[in-house]
């Protein structure tokens, strides 16, 4: 049976390329296990008890269902399902919008374009990475735009060493040894927001994400200000213009939405990234 996967799989993955709006088609055999599947709710029915519901069928205390299904969707119901198929068809028959994913399809930044400089063809643009290798991408290969802010944490160990009184020494030295050294160790972790804008296309080559202080923003040209962050948001602007069929989300940056999600082994970000990305093949 063939498999589907989401528009972050690398090309040499897929078997046919996509024509705009379809999904890749992956080699049937894959040369790994699959990872075990997890169940997300895209959209809830109109129902007062649709998140006991939900709960229920997936086995799930009603408290845990509720913590599970609060704030922004789509929610992940279930981080591991025996039986993906048969929960997906019950939760669907019930109203819910609901899907099963491979943890293995969560794509990171080591699979994406991290784009440090940008050139506008007539019918697209050149995306330079940091190796200096170009990848050209048609405006109409763009499929959707998103907009978030991934965490960096830094950690620095400072070491002070200092001479203090010792009456200990003093008095077994005779008085020759009246101070010692002391070492004080301090550990200081900094946490630092980093906006980026993540262009992700439908023709099987790899997204292109833009980080808003490892890209040069000359391809603005007059627009340019000397404002990172507002520079940013021209280009996200611009790209709205000159790729009308791309919709732009910005679920991944919105408060609590990353919080939210279970701990997984991929990271929050780019988990979140994947479920705004799959839900929107589904309309939501």
């Amino acid at each position: 049976m063939e498999e589907k996967m989401g528009d972050d799989v690398p090309t040499g993955d897929i078997l046919n390329p996509r024509l705009p709006g379809q999904r890749p088609v992956l080699n049937p055999w894959p040369p790994f296990p699959l990872s075990p599947m997890f169940i997300t709710l895209g959209r809830l029915p109109d129902h007062p008890t649709a998140i006991a519901r939900a709960a229920r069928l997936a086995g799930l205390a009603p408290a845990d269902g509720a913590r599970l299904l609060a704030g922004t969707f789509p929610r992940i119901l279930l981080r591991v399902a025996t039986e993906p198929d048969a929960l997906i068809a019950a939760l669907t028959a019930e109203g819910f919008l609901a899907w099963a994913s491979d943890p293995a399809e969560v794509t990171t930044d080591a699979r994406r374009v991290l784009v440090r400089d940008l050139t506008w063809t007539a019918d697209g643009f050149l995306a330079q990475d940091a190796q200096g290798a170009s990848h050209a991408c048609p405006f109409t290969a763009v499929r959707l735009l998103q907009r978030g802010a991934r965490t960096h944490t830094s950690t620095e160990i400072e070491k002070t060493t200092t001479r203090q009184l010792s009456l200990g020494r003093a008095v077994l030295s005779g008085g020759m040894m009246l101070t010692k050294k002391v070492t004080q160790t301090t550990e200081r972790t900094t946490h630092a927001k980093e906006p980026f804008l993540l262009v992700q296309r439908q023709d099987g080559a790899p997204d292109l994400i833009m980080y808003e202080h490892r890209l040069s923003y000359q391809c603005l040209g007059a627009e340019m200000g000397p404002a990172t962050l507002a520079n940013l948001g021209l280009l996200t602007a611009r790209f709205q213009k000159l790729c009308p069929q791309a919709p732009l989300d910005d679920r991944v940056g919105r408060p609590g939405f990353v919080a939210g999600l279970p701990l997984m082994t991929a990271d929050p970000v780019d988990l979140g990234l994947f479920l705004v990305s799959e839900a929107r093949y589904r309309g939501c």
